[in-house]
């Protein structure tokens, strides 16, 4: 194993519940309602032009335009997430630990740069990660696996010496089709729905060490 790559909402840090909240104010200033259930289907994992176009159905939108209504509800969702950013518990003990052994880290996130900035940078985690991908650097979104291969390129790496960690089944599909080892972080999804689709899963990254990282690719190679 030469290389970890983080998907970042779900992974990096828990951002559901508070783009949850976002869509929904979004969703209800355009009149519409977002059910939990909707919420998993439709957005969680989803690129900005999956979601505007669900919620705009009913309507004709150029480019430009969902563009626009995507970095709209961006907007709302950094100025509601800013002051209360947190890492998903045990993350920077492990980078530290993924960065004393030399493996290489990437981010490769569906998200816009401003979100992945806001981020990372609040957070001090700059010097942790050699590559950082955002939305705009790719022109198929997950389940497409171009940010997952586009990263391994960045990284110099094979996809037989990656492990990525996803939260989502929009970005677990998109880590498989890049040939990677996949480990499940259950913010998102359950334990039980996780399973069937990586190689292994976390609350957080107090579960994963070193060890455990590559007893894995062991058993996956």
């Amino acid at each position: 194993m030469k290389a970890v790559i983080f998907d970042m909402d779900g992974v990096i840090v828990d951002t559901n519940p508070h783009h949850r909240i976002a869509w929904r104010e979004y969703y209800q200033r355009n009149g519409k309602t977002l059910s939990d259930a909707d919420f998993v289907e439709h957005v969680s994992g989803k690129h900005n032009t999956h979601i505007v176009a669900h919620l705009f159905a009913d309507q004709t939108l150029t480019p430009d335009e969902v563009l626009r209504l995507g970095n709209e509800k961006e907007a709302l969702f950094r100025e509601l997430y800013r002051p209360v950013i947190t890492p998903v518990a045990g993350l920077v003990d492990f980078l530290k630990a993924l960065k004393a052994a030399g493996i290489r880290t990437a981010v490769a996130t569906s998200a816009p740069v401003e979100n992945l900035e806001l981020v990372i940078d609040t957070l001090e985690l700059r010097p942790f990660f050699d590559a950082l991908l955002n939305e705009s650097m790719v022109s198929h979104p997950k389940p497409d696996p171009e940010i997952y291969q586009k990263a391994m390129q960045q990284l110099g790496v094979d996809p037989a010496d990656s492990v990525v960690f996803e939260d989502s089944m929009t970005g677990i599909q998109a880590a498989r089709a890049a040939r990677a080892q996949v480990v499940g972080v259950a913010t998102t999804l359950s334990f039980d729905d996780l399973r069937p689709f990586v190689d292994d899963s976390i609350h957080d990254f107090t579960d994963m060490d070193l060890d455990r990282l590559q007893r894995l690719y062991g058993v996956a190679s």
